[in-house]
């Protein structure tokens, strides 16, 4: 057990940062590409580094780091780069969480390694569908050399985002085992008792659940209004549960054509209702993605922390 590990243990409840593209979004950077917020990398690093800081300083324990779209693949295909290239993005994702860990705040700090599915180096909405097919090997591949980097260089936990298809959980679940680095699993859904892909997560949680590596699952990315009835199809199907995690989005729709979130969705107001609800149903790691922000961390924190 490593030293995230045990911390997580101890706390009853963990605010985690919200979404890195709606900060980056706000400080003016235009992110409609391939790359999506792997597109900062290289030239606007300063903005990554300031959304981290601004999310520990509003209260969170915990930040992912930007490496969600940033894939080898895809930092390759989509944007030219070169083997050696993108490797040092990943590197470089990894040294300005902890730049910015640094100087924050708020303390005890933790960074977590995105990990994102294949669906979104696929940058056409696959992560809502789950609708790709590989073999395991296939899956281990596209993931492997990203993680290995971002476990060299000390990451405190795995968190393996939005995810929608059951045979690349279980893939990439597997595959990391190996690291003494605890993995979170954060699982795109289709509607309170589904996986994006159709498969009925009563399964998926059978399986999370064995999964030594695995200290918590839950979901992310996803309409905040489902979350109180998926919570609770949760504990009813395992009630001596694994900690669980949610971190939706605002309940705006995404085009994945253009790249954009419609500007519809719940009030801060009501999310914290609802974020009531999830605590009181037994959540634990809490927190928001998709046009969320800052301000939303900083309102948790103040209600709930």
């Amino acid at each position: 057990m490593n030293n995230f590990a045990k911390w997580a243990a101890k706390q009853k409840r963990i605010l985690i940062d919200s979404s890195m593209s709606t900060g980056l979004e706000e400080r003016g950077l235009n992110l409609n590409g391939k790359l999506w917020t792997a597109k900062a990398l290289e030239k606007n690093s300063d903005l990554i580094k300031d959304v981290h800081k601004s999310y520990f300083d509003a209260g969170s324990s915990l930040t992912t780091i930007n490496t969600y779209q940033a894939s080898i693949s895809g930092l390759m295909k989509n944007a030219g780069y070169s083997h050696k290239e993108a490797r040092k993005l990943i590197q470089k994702a990894f040294d300005v969480a902890k730049d910015a860990q640094k100087i924050s705040n708020n303390h005890p700090t933790w960074l977590a390694a995105g990990i994102g599915p294949y669906g979104a180096y696929l940058a056409n909405g696959a992560e809502y569908t789950g609708d790709y097919h590989l073999s395991d090997n296939e899956y281990v591949k596209f993931h492997k050399e990203r993680i290995e980097i971002l476990v060299n260089t000390g990451v405190d936990v795995l968190l393996l985002e939005t995810l929608p298809n059951f045979q690349e959980i279980k893939a990439l679940v597997t595959f990391t085992k190996q690291f003494n680095v605890p993995s979170i699993v954060a699982c795109s859904m289709k509607d309170a008792t589904h996986l994006a892909d159709g498969t009925n997560f009563k399964f998926v949680q059978a399986f999370l659940e064995q999964q030594e590596n695995v200290i918590a699952y839950g979901l992310n990315c996803t309409d905040p209004r489902i979350v109180t009835n998926t919570l609770k199809e949760f504990v009813h199907n395992e009630p001596k549960h694994k900690d669980l995690i949610a971190f939706p989005n605002s309940g705006a729709r995404y085009n994945p054509k253009v790249k954009k979130w419609d500007n519809r969705g719940i009030s801060t107001k009501d999310f914290n209702a609802l974020v009531k609800e999830w605590l009181n149903i037994g959540l634990k790691y809490v927190g928001g993605c998709c046009c969320m922000s800052e301000k939303q961390t900083a309102s948790i924190n103040e209600h709930f922390f």
